[in-house]
């Protein structure tokens, strides 16, 4: 694979109203991609990126950019925003979804729906869903099967997904079991369409960022990380995720971990991929004649009408 360019592409970027997802949003944007900001709202920060790239552009060439307010956790929130970038700019090369929640009272293991007044999962739903795993795991997923359908029916577009997952996702912590197992799902299932770059040209791609000094750190309840502590900036953590979406060695379901390592008065921001292979069992039955032939199956399926066969 060669390197993906981003100049004249059209990017969705959820949770593109602050943080990681606005650093992305203003890289993006300055190498030529116009954006499509996802989020509940824009804090001024990502207010004035949105003045700055009007939409339309001033001349075709331009990079532009728009808001769609967008909950993730709503399914029609995020058909919405496919069908308004769609409609808005033609097409849609490039899905980063960035937004994420860190666990909060309000849907935490330890603030059972029903028993805790300050859950807000409700305890009597017909189909069971706490909102951390609806925002952290479920909309990615749902988000990448959206544009995976489209890329799928559409196969002059080379279509680029990544996931901004976190190292939570291979590290345990009892205080947010949700947190953790959720980004463990989202890598899991970025892992399992690795093949899909060599298959359909489609890349896809996870990063699992150490502490990030984002505005999820903002609240009361969630002080865990501060100025005084070794972290990433927002900026630091935007720029390694273009390097994933851009460069030929990932895109294959790559797992890619960054960190910023040292102390305040000497740190730097290290990269390296996470050999998930590394888990799997050192022998194991061969897959039968069944297991094989589904699988092309499958690829045959798609290769000949998508995902609509």
């Amino acid at each position: 694979m060669s390197t993906y360019p981003v100049n004249g592409k059209i990017a969705i970027v959820t949770g593109a109203g602050s943080g990681i997802g606005h650093a992305l949003t203003k890289l993006l944007l300055s190498a030529g991609c116009s954006v499509v900001l996802a989020d509940l709202k824009l804090r001024p920060e990502a207010e004035q990126t949105l003045a700055e790239y009007h939409y339309p552009a001033s001349t075709p060439s331009s990079p532009s950019a728009i808001f769609h307010p967008t909950d993730v956790a709503n399914w029609t929130h995020l058909t919405s925003l496919w069908e308004t970038a769609i409609k808005s700019f033609g097409s849609v090369d490039i899905v980063v979804s960035v937004a994420g929640i860190y666990e909060p009272p309000s849907s935490s293991f330890w603030k059972p729906p029903g028993i805790s007044p300050e859950s807000r999962d409700p305890a009597d739903a017909s189909t069971g869903q706490y909102s951390t795993f609806a925002v952290n795991q479920i909309a990615p997923i749902r988000l990448a099967q959206i544009a995976i359908d489209y890329w799928t029916q559409h196969r002059d577009i080379q279509g680029n997904y990544l996931a901004v997952a976190s190292m939570a996702a291979y590290l345990h912590s009892v205080e947010t079991p949700f947190y953790m197992a959720s980004k463990a799902a989202l890598i899991s299932f970025v892992k399992s369409l690795g093949s899909v770059r060599d298959l359909f040209g489609i890349r896809l791609s996870a990063v699992c960022p150490g502490p990030v000094l984002t505005p999820i750190f903002e609240p009361q309840w969630n002080k865990k990380l501060t100025a005084d502590d070794v972290s990433l900036t927002p900026e630091e953590c935007a720029a390694v995720i273009l390097r994933v979406l851009v460069e030929p060695q990932w895109g294959n379901g790559s797992i890619v971990e960054t960190q910023k390592i040292g102390d305040k008065k000497a740190s730097k921001v290290v990269v390296r991929d996470v050999q998930m292979e590394r888990l799997y069992p050192t022998t194991f039955v061969k897959p039968s004649e069944r297991v094989i032939q589904s699988r092309q199956n499958l690829v045959k399926q798609i290769q000949e009408s998508g995902m609509r066969g």
